[in-house]
């Protein structure tokens, strides 16, 4: 004789998705995306550092041209982009100018980081989320981070896990 099986309870659709959507941002494919475009080694270890108890997922440039490449190819994944302002090359102020005229949705995700005066960051610094001078107190640019996802999250109805 077959014995009973003991059936389980399934909750609802409606309760598993909501558990999801929970849950979903600390599981590695929930984690917020940050791009960093930094010419400086140490910086970069510093920043990713940093970061890390946000459990974000920090991809690192060298240089605005990789920056630009990877934006034009999926630029709306990430939720925020921190931007050396002054670089040798094409850096932080190439990229801002292509997100002006192509992909002005992005600026409100930018971060910039500059050792430079208010001069040159003046122009841009209500089209963007924040400005980060360097050098710069390190929980200073997490809270900065931290708001940055928060509002992008709000933005598009999420919750969020910072």
């Amino acid at each position: 004789m077959l014995s009973r099986v003991k059936r389980i309870a399934r909750p609802p659709l409606r309760q598993v998705v909501h558990l999801l959507k929970r849950v979903a941002p600390r599981w590695p494919f929930g984690h917020k995306r940050i791009l960093l475009l930094e010419d400086d080694t140490s910086m970069q270890r510093l920043v990713t550092s940093l970061l890390r108890p946000l459990h974000v997922k920090v991809e690192l440039f060298g240089n605005g041209r990789d920056v630009l490449a990877r934006i034009a190819a999926e630029g709306d994944r990430y939720d925020v982009l921190l931007l050396d302002l002054m670089m040798p090359h094409e850096g932080g102020l190439t990229v801002l100018r292509n997100l002006r005229d192509h992909h002005p949705s992005l600026l409100g995700r930018v971060i910039l980081l500059t050792g430079s005066g208010s001069g040159i960051t003046d122009p841009w610094s209500d089209q963007v989320f924040a400005v980060v001078h360097k050098p710069f107190d390190g929980s200073a640019l997490v809270t900065t981070v931290r708001a940055c996802i928060a509002q992008r999250s709000r933005n598009l109805e999420l919750p969020v896990a910072v």
